[in-house]
């Protein structure tokens, strides 16, 4: 054979991959790949540009350079398949590893979706993306009706001082008032997946001062953020779209400031009422796997020592144990390679008497000292111990941690691994309005001071056993 042949060949075989992956069938009901909700090491490479799966031919985000590009960790995504009667079935892009519906290619088409692989019956993989925020206007707003809907920011510059919102219709018609080709089966909670989520971060004070994101619509407590959130996801929990079909407003709000880095890209996933997949009544975020990593919003694994923490977060964090199996929930702080602290709420104060003077400072670098050290930022985990359940001594935590180490035991200088069996499983987490006063207890000294060290949230590995 020729050179010209084998070049030909080695060509038609490339051209035929690239085709095969395109319209490769990967609808099948095949377990979900459920990771961690947040990797190890993201703060190593946070975007895996070697593994990425978009590609540039489809991407929206082509034009953008890589630290802003979507990354698809395989993040517990909600997937509904034919086991699911009566509600459209999702498929999963082979070439992109994208979620989509499965839909005729001409109502894809017509619902602006783009085609990636084909589902069973002969249908496509119909991938929904929504761009919005244009910068042409101070206030902007769209809406959905599609589950597995891929919200991105616009590739134009995002304008100060201005908004976005985005509604997520829970009915069965689209905007138009025209019938949507999706099931009518009542939807009763709604998961965001933060695969990319990008604004600026909270002020001294934990407050987000700046830009923020918020919900409106859901009934459960949903608390604004602000920061880095990769990875992160919520629940929002609302009534039952067949009796009260109620709208969700994810919105959006930009500061003043125009230097600020501004990029999201969020997987909306809708779950029908008895779905297996339902996170537990009030719980705002839901793990269901045995083992993985848990963080507040906005924690990074990045040096220095701001304030990372936000402020007014008051939610559950639950985690999924089937009956007869994981009899513990055991929780350990993460291992960080910068200066960061992996656990880090409220600095615990000390007091101390020279003749008849009374002087508080704060105790750095240790667990919480006393019972009045935990009423502004705190994580409770009931019926919480020390791994090797040592004994009782005084002002030992039983469930609220705080302090800068995680440690049952008052005042102690290492973090170790605390566990829990009361079920289900859940850690409730609260912080306060502020990083300097709140009454009884200060959260800085002299009073009224910004923290030198602000408050940065937590890292937790967390294990079922």
């Amino acid at each position: 054979m020729s050179r010209l042949s084998c070049f030909f060949l080695l060509a038609a075989l490339m051209f035929h991959r690239q085709v095969s992956c395109a319209w490769e069938d990967d609808s099948s009901e095949e377990e979900p790949k459920i990771a961690r909700q947040v990797v190890d090491n993201s703060f190593r490479s946070p975007y895996r540009f070697a593994a990425y799966p978009w590609q540039q031919w489809s991407s929206p985000y082509a034009s953008y350079q890589p630290r802003y590009q979507p990354s698809f960790r395989q993040d517990a995504v909600t997937v509904y398949s034919q086991s699911t009667p009566g509600f459209t079935q999702s498929c999963k892009s082979s070439c992109t590893g994208e979620r989509g519906n499965c839909f005729d290619a001409e109502t894809c088409s017509s619902l602006g979706g783009r085609a990636s692989g084909n589902c069973h019956d002969g249908r496509v993989c119909c991938i929904n993306v929504v761009n919005t925020c244009h910068g042409k206007y101070s206030r902007h707003s769209d809406a959905v009706t599609l589950n597995n809907t891929y919200w991105q920011s616009s590739l134009r510059p995002i304008p100060a001082s201005s908004s976005c919102t985005l509604t997520v219709k829970l009915d069965t018609r689209l905007p138009d008032n025209t019938p949507a080709p999706v099931s009518p089966l009542s939807i009763c909670q709604v998961r965001l997946s933060f695969l990319v989520f990008t604004i600026s971060q909270p002020d001294s004070e934990s407050l987000c001062s700046g830009d923020y994101f918020e919900v409106a619509g859901a009934t459960n407590t949903v608390p604004n953020i602000c920061g880095f959130n990769d990875g992160q996801h919520m629940y929002l929990h609302v009534p039952p779209s067949d009796v009260t079909p109620t709208d969700l407003q994810l919105t959006f709000n930009f500061g003043a400031s125009d230097i600020e880095t501004r990029a999201w890209n969020i997987l909306i996933s809708k779950i029908p009422c008895g779905s297996p997949r339902l996170a537990p009544a009030d719980c705002l975020q839901y793990f269901t796997t045995r083992s993985g990593v848990v963080q507040t919003f906005n924690w990074r694994d990045v040096a220095g020592t701001a304030t990372r923490q936000l402020a007014n977060q008051d939610y559950s964090i639950c985690f999924r144990s089937a009956p007869y199996s994981p009899r513990q929930l055991c929780l350990t702080p993460c291992t960080v390679v910068t200066t960061q602290k992996p656990f880090s709420l409220s600095t615990p104060s000390v007091q101390t008497t020279v003749a008849t003077t009374t002087a508080t400072s704060l105790r750095p670098d240790v667990s919480q000292v006393g019972s009045l050290d935990c009423n502004n930022d705190f994580v409770v985990i009931p019926g919480g111990f020390n791994i090797g359940n040592p004994a009782p001594v005084p002002n030992m935590a039983f469930d609220r941690y705080c302090g800068e180490k995680f440690n049952a035991l008052p005042g102690n200088n290492a973090s170790t691994t605390v566990c829990t069996s009361a079920t289900p499983f859940r850690v409730l987490y609260r912080t306060n309005r502020d990083e300097t006063l709140t009454s009884p207890t200060a959260d800085s000294f002299p009073v009224n001071s910004i923290p030198v060290n602000g408050n940065r949230g937590f890292c937790l590995n967390f294990r079922l056993q």
